[in-house]
């Protein structure tokens, strides 16, 4: 083999291990999953590039293989610009930041037992911070009660804060929800139920913004962005995930 094929083979083989890693953490979803399918596609193709050449031109000699080729290459172009279109877009909405104090909603994430997860309880520190910076800001806190967790989301996010300080009268509950959309429709409700101010700061991790800030503007909402850091080892994965996620959106917006 030669040497550009190894370096060209290593570097496919960390692309794996990237997408491999979160599964081994039990974490399994549609962006691991492409990740992998890709990494093991783009993985052979360089092991076996010979065969793949042939098949290749093999096709394109007669009239259904141009099509099909032409329609591959077609897709994938297609996938790899959208693809960079939304990061993008996730990337620009990251750094919306807020000019003026906002009203805070913390999206949910899973909770064990009655115990933030490791991505909620950063979350909830990047809220933290936010609402320590602006004393006069209220908090809402969004998720409902999912598999495998004793209490809603809600409550343990509110436990959460108030343990850290933050009154407890600054902080309301959305506690009905299952899932992003939910959690800002349901919270712009308790705004107006609320007479908070129309504008709100979005908490959440990085990858979640754009999607979310989408299902803001869907409802007349206009939103910023404070994000937490997630764990780099999951941020590929979480990432791509978020590709499908957005596609998804997009439509149901059309």
């Amino acid at each position: 083999m030669s040497i550009p094929k190894i370096i060209i083979v290593s570097c496919e083989l960390l692309l794996l291990a990237v997408f491999v890693i979160p599964a081994l953490l039990s974490i399994i979803n549609a962006g691991n999953i492409a990740g992998i399918l890709a990494s093991l596609a783009l993985l052979l193709a360089t092991l076996f590039s010979g065969n793949v050449w042939a098949a290749i031109q093999n096709l394109w000699h007669n009239i259904p293989g141009k099509i099909l080729l032409s329609c591959a290459a077609v897709f994938l172009a297609f996938g790899i610009c959208l693809a960079g279109f939304l990061t993008v877009r996730m990337i620009s909405t990251i750094n919306n930041t807020p000019k003026e104090p906002c009203t805070v909603v913390v999206l949910g994430c899973h909770v064990k037992g009655t115990e933030p997860s490791i991505m909620l309880a950063r979350r909830l520190d990047a809220a933290y911070e936010y609402l320590t910076e602006n004393p006069d800001v209220k908090c809402i806190v969004a998720g409902g009660k999912g598999t495998g967790e004793d209490i809603t989301e809600a409550d343990a996010m509110k436990l959460y804060l108030v343990k850290k300080g933050i009154d407890s009268e600054r902080i309301l509950k959305e506690d009905k929800s299952t899932n992003t959309s939910e959690n800002i429709s349901f919270a712009n409700e308790i705004m107006k139920q609320n007479d908070l101010s129309g504008d709100i700061v979005i908490v959440t991790d990085g990858f979640h913004q754009y999607r979310a800030s989408l299902i803001a503007e869907r409802l007349g909402i206009d939103s910023y962005s404070i994000s937490c850091a997630t764990r780099p080892e999951l941020v590929p994965t979480y990432w791509v995930r978020e590709w499908f996620a957005l596609a998804r959106e997009i439509i149901r917006s059309l």
